[in-house]
C-alpha cells in the first residue's frame, strides 16, 4: 500500500469510521454505509492524476481529524451570521455539522425534516436518491465518505403546487473544537407544479482548521422550479466541498446564483440531469480570491430529453497566489434534439501570481442544436482605466471599481434586488485590497 501522506488520511479516517460502529438507520442504510467505508478505503483520496482532481490539491484534508459523531459537537458556541434575507422568512442553522433543533415550523404544504424523520416518512424516495450516488474510485471518495457518514440530514419536501417561499440555511463553525471533518446531507423533494428559493450562507468566525463535506440532492416535479442561491464567506481555515445533483423531469426549472469570497480550499460539484422535454438547468457563479485561497466549479449537465436548455455563467477575480478552476460540461444525448446550451467563463487576474484553470466542454450527439461556449482570462482594460481615470478617480479607485462591475453580471442574476444589492456589497468588500466605501456586508450574531 502507499504510505505517503494521503494514504495514512485515509487509513486513518476509515479505522475511525469502522471503530464508530453501526449508525441509526433501517437496514439498507447500514449496508450502504458499510460499502462506502470499504470504497473510500480502497480508492483513496484523489490525486493529481484523478482529470477532474488534477489542479485541485487534497494536502488541505491532511490537517483534518476523521468525523465526529453524534450530537453533542454542535453545542459549542457559535457566532451565527446575520440572515442574508431581511423579510421574513424560514430559517435552519447548522453548526458544527450538526443540526440546530428545534427545526422551524413549516408553511403549508411544505415540511421540514431531520433526516431521521423524513426517513420515516419518505424512505422510498430517499433510498432511490441515496442509492443513486457515485462511490467508485478515488474521484468519489468524497461522496462515500458522505455516506458513510450519513447520519446528519435535513429533508424538505413541497407538496403539488405549493410556492413554498425563501428557506436559508445558514452554516457556521465554532472557533474552537477539534478540527473535524464533518458531513451532512440535504435532500429537497419538489412535487409537480411547487417552487422553492433555497438559500445557503456560509460563514464563520475566524477558526481552527475546519472542514465541510455537503451532499444536496433535488428532485424536480413536472414544472417546479428550484432557485439556489449559495453564499459563502469563510475564513482561509475552512475546508467546504459541495456536491449538488439535479434530477430534473418536464418544464422544470433550476437556477443557481453562487458566490464564492471566502474560504481555503473550496470545491462545488454539480450535476444535472434534464430527463423531461423543456426543462431547463441555469448555473451562474462568481468567485473573489485573494492570498492563496482556491475555488473550484465543475459543473455537468445531461440533456437527455428535446428541446432542454442549460447554461453556465462564471466570473471569477484572482489575486495574491490564489488559484481558481472552473471545468462545464454538457452532454447532448442521441434525441434530445432542439437541445440549447450556452457555456461562458471570464477570468480576471489581478496578480502575476495568481492561477487560473478553464475547461468548457460540449458533447454532442443529436441535430438541430444551438450551442455555444467561451473562456477567457486576462488583465483589466487598461484603456478602461484610463478613461475612468480622466474622469477624477485615481488609479486604484478606476481598477476597483471595473473589477467589481465584472462580478456585477452575476449579481444582477438574482430576482431579488435587496438581496443582490447586500450580496454586491459582500462581492466588492471581498475584492483584493477592500473596496472604499463599502462594507463588509452581514455582521455576526450570537
Amino acid at each position: 500500500m502507499n504510505t505517503s501522506s494521503p494514504m495514512t488520511l485515509v487509513d486513518r479516517w476509515s479505522e475511525s469510521l469502522r471503530a464508530a460502529g453501526p449508525l441509526p438507520g433501517p437496514g439498507w442504510l447500514q449496508r450502504l454505509r458499510e460499502r462506502a467505508v470499504s470504497e473510500f478505503s480502497e480508492s483513496g483520496l484523489p490525486n493529481r492524476k484523478t482529470e477532474s482532481w488534477k489542479y485541485t490539491p487534497v494536502r488541505a484534508f491532511e490537517k483534518l481529524e476523521p468525523p465526529a459523531f453524534g450530537s453533542d459537537r454542535g453545542v459549542q458556541a457559535v457566532v451565527r451570521p446575520q440572515a442574508l434575507l431581511d423579510a421574513d422568512c424560514t430559517m435552519v442553522d447548522i453548526a458544527n455539522g450538526v443540526l440546530a433543533a428545534p427545526l422551524p415550523e413549516a408553511p403549508n404544504g411544505v415540511s421540514i425534516l431531520a433526516l431521521a424523520e423524513g426517513m420515516q416518512r419518505y424512505e422510498i424516495q430517499l433510498k432511490r436518491l441515496i442509492e443513486k450516488v457515485d462511490l467508485e474510485g478515488s474521484s468519489n471518495a468524497f461522496a462515500a465518505l458522505n455516506t458513510a457518514c450519513l447520519e446528519q440530514g435535513l429533508v424538505v419536501h413541497v407538496s403539488e403546487n405549493v410556492h413554498a417561499g425563501a428557506l436559508l440555511m445558514r452554516w457556521a463553525s465554532s472557533a474552537g473544537g477539534a478540527s473535524q471533518f464533518q458531513s451532512f446531507r440535504v435532500f429537497l423533494l419538489l412535487e409537480a407544479g411547487a417552487q422553492l428559493d433555497f438559500l445557503e450562507q456560509y460563514q464563520s468566525e475566524e477558526t481552527a482548521e475546519k472542514g465541510l463535506n455537503v451532499i444536496i440532492q433535488a428532485e424536480l416535479g413536472h414544472g417546479a422550479a428550484l432557485g439556489h442561491i449559495r453564499v459563502q464567506s469563510e475564513p482561509e481555515s475552512m475546508t467546504l466541498l459541495t456536491s449538488t445533483s439535479i434530477g430534473q423531469t418536464a418544464d422544470s426549472r433550476y437556477s443557481y446564483r453562487g458566490f464564492d469570497l471566502g474560504g481555503g480550499m473550496v470545491r462545488h460539484e454539480f450535476e444535472a440531469e434534464l430527463n423531461g422535454p423543456r426543462a431547463f438547468a441555469d448555473f451562474s457563479g462568481a468567485f473573489v480570491l485573494d492570498n492563496k485561497r482556491h475555488v473550484d466549479n465543475h459543473v455537468s449537465v445531461d440533456h437527455a430529453s428535446p428541446d432542454c436548455r442549460s447554461e453556465q455563467f462564471f466570473r471569477g477575480v484572482l489575486g495574491g497566489r490564489s488559484r481558481g478552476v472552473f471545468n462545464g460540461r454538457a452532454l447532448i444525448r442521441t434525441g434530445a434534439d432542439g437541445s440549447s446550451v450556452r457555456q461562458s467563463n471570464a477570468n480576471l487576474l489581478l496578480s502575476e501570481l495568481a492561477e487560473m484553470d478553464t475547461k468548457p466542454e460540449l458533447e454532442i450527439y443529436a441535430d438541430e442544436v444551438e450551442a455555444s461556449h467561451g473562456a477567457t482570462v486576462g488583465r483589466l482594460d487598461e484603456d478602461a482605466v484610463f478613461y475612468l481615470r480622466t474622469r477624477g478617480l485615481g488609479d486604484d479607485q478606476a481598477r476597483r471599481m471595473l473589477t467589481s462591475a465584472f462580478c456585477r453580471a452575476v449579481t444582477e442574476r438574482i430576482e431579488d434586488r435587496a438581496l443582490a444589492a447586500k450580496v454586491a456589497e459582500m462581492v466588492d468588500s471581498a475584492m483584493p485590497g477592500g473596496l472604499p466605501g463599502n462594507s463588509a456586508g452581514p455582521k455576526a450574531e450570537s
